[in-house]
């Protein structure tokens, strides 16, 4: 079972949430339209922020001298562009700050998708630029990725907000761990409705000899307002894990375990990803009566 995840460390393609359907019409509750309504803006809209986040995280890695600061004379040049198919279109510039040394390497890289845009292979239209400010060497202790959004969006959804990754590793750790923020998130769709979102959240990797075999172990919470107005807080209760074999296989990057609770319109609604299968089923639970549904993609 499994979670929407678009996952930002794991450099695939956004998937959201387009609706819920049941997997068993012997399932004991039937989820209202503001049930299905709650849990897939909160899904969808953490997407758009990932989406962002594995974008800024690829182009940050594509690049060496993010590591070494080695190329300390370079400014304004053509930067490397990851290989993801969403940068196909984009302009990728790099550029040192004045600050920069091989020891602390500091620096920006900008994604533009130009002020009319620009349709990526799997037919996205984004439009704007993302802003990406590092600090200190890739997985170093204190390090740092902020993501910036300038007018940016996505097939005409309109995405704004801060994203802070901070290395909060020791030096010698083997899986390195990352607090990861948002702030002043906010996303705009095409008929004039916003959700906002705020997020805290702790991601760690655990490395693997294969990198197939990657995990990510993450825990946090997050809170706004959806785009029907109403108010949300997400905590998540289980650990959730993403594996890089699932989301690089045909059923999406989702999580494999793990459990949230959502609680929005004085309901509480617990989402639970079971516990290690590549699927994208779920099992929700309201007023302790439970329901497995199976999330579909739409992106």
């Amino acid at each position: 079972m499994k979670k929407i995840f678009g996952k930002t460390i794991l450099g695939t393609a956004v998937i959201a949430l387009s609706f819920l359907s049941s997997c068993n019409d012997n399932d004991q509750i039937d989820l209202s339209t503001n049930d299905s309504n709650n849990i897939d803006n909160e899904a969808v809209t953490e997407s758009y922020f990932d989406d962002v986040d594995d974008m800024a995280t690829l182009s940050v890695s594509a690049d060496a001298s993010t590591s070494t600061g080695s190329r300390e004379s370079a400014s304004g040049r053509q930067g490397t562009k990851p290989t993801d198919t969403r940068f196909t279109c984009a302009t990728v510039t790099f550029e040192f700050a004045a600050d920069n040394s091989s020891l602390n390497p500091h620096g920006y890289i900008t994604i533009d998708f130009g002020a009319t845009g620009c349709i990526d292979l799997r037919g996205n239209v984004r439009k704007g630029v993302i802003k990406v400010e590092f600090k200190g060497k890739r997985f170093m202790p204190d390090s740092q990725i902020v993501t910036t959004l300038q007018g940016y969006s996505i097939n005409g959804i309109a995405i704004e907000g801060v994203r802070t990754v901070t290395n909060t590793s020791g030096s010698l750790e083997t899986n390195p761990k990352f607090n990861v923020t948002v702030a002043g998130g906010k996303v705009t769709w095409t008929d004039a409705t916003t959700a906002t979102r705020e997020v805290d959240r702790t991601r760690v990797w655990v490395r693997a000899a294969n990198p197939l075999n990657d995990e990510w172990i993450v825990t946090g919470t997050a809170a706004g307002t959806n785009r029907d107005g109403k108010t949300y807080q997400m905590q998540i209760t289980k650990p959730l894990v993403y594996k890089r074999e699932c989301a690089s296989s045909n059923k999406g990057g989702i999580a494999v375990e793990g459990t949230k609770v959502l609680t929005v319109d004085q309901k509480v609604i617990s989402i639970d990803y079971g516990t290690g299968t590549c699927d994208k089923l779920i099992t929700i639970t309201i007023n302790g009566v439970s329901k497995e549904v199976e999330v579909k993609a739409n992106m």
